[in-house]
């Protein structure tokens, strides 16, 4: 997606190079796309800057709820 946005591949260019790597990968050779993200974070931390808005409270009650 990152080739797209930057116009470094369209779109039919970006399927047709992914649709070789997922090939190369069942051939066992090397898929580079694969193996790492190939972009830089824009700022210089790497932690997520969102909030979060659920609760450990509200995480393990709908856990329980999805145990039953």
């Amino acid at each position: 997606m990152h080739d797209i946005v930057t116009g470094a591949r369209t779109v039919a260019e970006a399927r047709a190079y992914y649709a070789s790597e997922f090939l190369d990968a069942r051939r066992k050779q090397p898929t580079p796309y694969m193996d790492k993200l190939h972009f830089e974070s824009p700022d210089a931390s790497p932690s997520d800057p969102d909030e979060r808005i659920l609760s450990e409270a509200q995480l393990a009650e709908a856990k329980a709820e999805g145990a039953r």
